[in-house]
């Protein structure tokens, strides 16, 4: 299935950065059940083996399966997409960080099949070793029928937002009001009749998502996610727009998100959880006398798209780079963004390969050219790549091997930068 389009790309929004921070904290058992308990939406925590180990009020309620029936049990038989999916996804998310806004089908206990966004982040200890998986499921049945009740008639779509928990409103080509159920009048704190046929007053466009300060009627300023989504209403033209409270799960990403170990934008490993992946690598590197390449990758340009474009498409750019690591290097590489457009991975050397940098610069200029010749980019995006090779026979400074592979980088830049003025 593939409504991402047609539901403004949901992509759990702030659910997955809690659920993503969440994850990769340093946490105890109780604390992480604490957190589990408070959240609204459906969390199921599994072993490294993919059994599930916990779950909360949420994750039973939805798969209509008490907590005694789902512990202990292969997350696979709980997703129609099967087990060499789920074995797949969960190779990737070990080496190379979450995976987001994937949409699937959840089973429940009574044979329904149930359409979902899924986040997967993997759970770690304090030593950074792998101890199981988080996932977040946001059912999206609701705005499936509400999209399909927009289409049929208005009476239809009537029937479901006055039940529904987030708050909606269509306003017409002019931005104006024309709809708006009662959860949006009291997260606005506004009445109705105050707002039908006058300008929303906040900015927005299709397909995106933004969160929005409001003030509640009790005084006290909440956060609202914003979704929106181009449609049709009584035969115009018009944006759905669609509103979630996540004030609380606001707050809760930020507690967490000074343990993070993930970069929220790219969804690659940050600084901290590249050190302790490497260095894991690198202490047994010491015993098994493996070789590694350390490639340090700076996005050229970066300013000049910020200041010309704007930081929307500098971000653009960087979750580019991020997607172009992980189709060039392996699945058991450790990638990550060191910080700004700076990057970083740690790739194991094949004994049969040769030239193993050789070959990695080809996959990733290959994948970087792909890129560029799509149609209509408004910028070529551009890296300059430095390397070393790492033997850890006599030990290894982690922080040395990295200074190593910026200054290779650099030399790199500054030749590309003696060629432009020639």
């Amino acid at each position: 299935m593939n409504h991402q389009d047609e539901l403004a790309s949901i992509d759990a929004g702030q659910l997955t950065n809690l659920v993503t921070t969440m994850a990769h904290a340093i946490a105890t058992r109780d604390q992480l059940q604490e957190i589990l308990d408070v959240m609204v939406n459906p969390v199921i925590v599994s072993t490294p083996e993919g059994r599930v180990s916990k779950a909360n009020q949420a994750a039973c309620t939805l798969l209509e399966r008490p907590p005694e029936e789902l512990l202990g049990t292969e997350v696979w038989h709980l997703l129609a997409e099967g087990k060499l999916w789920v074995e797949a996804c969960m190779l990737t998310i070990t080496h190379q960080g979450a995976i987001r806004n994937q949409e699937g089908w959840l089973l429940s206990g009574k044979g329904r099949k149930i359409p979902v966004i899924l986040s997967v982040s993997a759970l770690r200890t304090q030593n950074g070793s792998l101890a199981g998986y988080v996932c977040s499921a946001q059912d999206i049945s609701a705005q499936l029928n509400l999209q399909a009740a927009l289409r049929a008639s208005k009476d239809g779509f009537q029937s479901i937002v006055d039940k529904s928990v987030d708050g909606i409103l269509i306003l017409d080509e002019e931005g104006r009001v024309v709809f708006v159920n009662q959860t949006a009048t009291h997260m606005l704190d506004r009445e109705a009749n105050a707002m039908i046929g006058l300008p929303f007053g906040f900015p927005v466009g299709s397909d995106n998502v933004t969160e929005l300060d409001v003030v509640r009627a009790d005084g006290q300023v909440g956060i609202v996610e914003m979704r929106t989504v181009i449609s049709r209403w009584q035969e115009q033209d018009s944006l759905l727009v669609s509103l979630r409270d996540v004030t609380e799960n606001v707050q809760l990403r930020d507690q967490l998100r000074q343990l993070s170990m993930e970069d929220e934008l790219t969804g690659l490993n940050n600084r901290r959880g590249f050190f302790l992946l490497s260095s894991q690598e690198l202490s047994v590197s010491e015993r098994t006398h493996t070789h590694f390449l350390m490639f340090f990758i700076d996005l050229d340009g970066m300013k000049g798209i910020n200041d010309r474009l704007g930081h929307k498409f500098g971000d653009q750019a960087l979750v580019e780079t991020a997607g172009i690591m992980r189709r060039a290097f392996r699945k058991s590489d450790i990638l990550a963004r060191l910080g700004g457009d700076e990057f970083l991975a740690l790739s194991l050397r094949m004994k049969n390969d040769h030239a193993p940098a050789d070959s990695i610069r080809t996959r990733l200029e290959t994948e970087l050219a792909r890129l560029n010749a799509q149609p209509g980019r408004p910028f070529k995006l551009s890296f300059s790549i430095g390397h070393v090779e790492v033997n850890c026979q006599a030990g290894c400074n982690l922080e040395q091997l990295i200074l190593e592979a910026d200054a290779a980088m650099y030399q790199v830049k500054t030749a590309k930068r003696q060629n432009q003025t020639r």
